[in-house]
């Protein structure tokens, strides 16, 4: 999800992720969580489906297109939102292999899996496959501390391993058979998940209600991360270990530091062989560029007798400019063209100007 609380026909309600409201990104990526390829959502497209002549669900149109770029043999993982049979199926046809957890609605009768009652009855870590005639997709239920559906193209049960979960009646971890399909889910999904933490520790911000830059800034986020990512991989590859390899906030830094030494201190740009005189800009001090204050009026000017008041509407709303109050006012004196107080318990228009022969 892209955060974004403003006025746009894009934006999405999606409960329970951690920023439920804003623009929604589907996202293929790596299992170590490096974006491969994205697609903003702009509305459903109901694109054909094939021989069978129905539309392709959302989640099934966004895979099929988001996979086009992979190779022949690549082995793709998705959540329950996305997995359908024919999802799986058409996956096959491309030669690519797909797993995923399934909804219940979703699996075919013929498969007849037990019920999640029937399973918990068997105890926990029991698995039930069930295999097309054709064997091109194999459709298990595991019974963890709930009945857990995948379909696969490629994994079914076999070959099966141990692993640790923790039981509340004993209050101890106990080892609990684990399907082939289940450890190849655990081990490559979690890739876009990843990516978008790791963008929140510190994601740009940007004081506006335009879902453009909002937008615009999430995606420099993702290749800022794209980048500290391939980074840590060639760290890796290059024996460097340890403190010698920046976590995402030196790396951000670093990455800030080289982007700055292609501008000038007047803001254009320059090659960064000059860099010398980057690490102290003699710009204007940025304290300096803001709106100039109206300088109080002169004596002569307050005792000229033609000050009259002016109200603006409360959006234009100023600090009452006399000596000793802070409170917003929309009055304005026409003649000063500054902002001064005018109520019954508070008259600093009528005080300023009948001190003003003393100022």
């Amino acid at each position: 999800m892209i955060p974004f609380t403003g006025k746009t026909t894009l934006k999405q309600y999606v409960p329970g992720k951690p920023h439920p409201e804003g623009l929604k990104n589907f996202v293929l990526a790596s299992p170590r969580g490096l974006v491969l390829d994205f697609e903003v959502y702009q509305g459903k497209k109901l694109d054909d489906g094939g021989a069978e002549g129905k539309p392709w669900t959302v989640g099934e149109s966004v895979v099929m297109r988001l996979v086009q770029t992979l190779v022949p043999g690549t082995s793709v993982y998705f959540d329950r939102y996305f997995t359908t049979s024919r999802l799986l199926e058409q996956l096959e046809a491309r030669g690519l292999h797909g797993t995923g957890t399934i909804k219940k609605n979703l699996v075919p009768k013929e498969a007849k899996l037990p019920t999640e009652r029937e399973l918990a009855k068997r105890g926990r870590g029991t698995s039930v496959c069930a295999v097309r005639s054709d064997d091109a997709v194999a459709f298990t239920a595991w019974q963890d501390r709930k009945m857990i559906l995948l379909g696969s193209t490629e994994h079914g049960v076999e070959p099966s391993d141990t692993c640790k979960r923790y039981q509340k009646t004993s209050r101890s971890y106990i080892d609990v058979t684990r399907p082939a399909v289940v450890k190849a889910y655990n081990a490559n999904m979690g890739g876009v998940d990843l990516n978008d933490r790791m963008i929140a520790h510190y994601r740009s911000g940007a004081r506006t209600r335009k879902w453009t830059v909002k937008t615009i800034l999430h995606f420099f986020d993702l290749s800022a991360v794209n980048a500290w990512l391939l980074y840590q991989q060639d760290a890796e590859e290059a024996g460097i270990k340890g403190a010698e390899v920046m976590n995402f906030l030196q790396f951000k830094y670093a990455l800030a530091m080289q982007l700055l030494k292609g501008i000038s201190s007047d803001g254009s740009s320059h090659s960064s062989s000059g860099s010398s005189d980057v690490d102290e800009p003699d710009g204007p001090d940025p304290k300096k560029r803001r709106r100039a204050t109206v300088p109080m009026p002169s004596p002569a000017r307050l005792r000229s007798g033609k000050h009259l008041p002016k109200c603006h509407p409360r959006k234009e709303f100023k600090r009452c400019r006399k000596p000793g109050c802070h409170q917003q006012t929309g009055m304005e004196c026409r003649r000063c063209k500054i902002f001064l107080c005018c109520r019954p318990d508070r008259d600093c228009f009528h005080q300023f100007h009948e001190g003003g022969s003393n100022v």
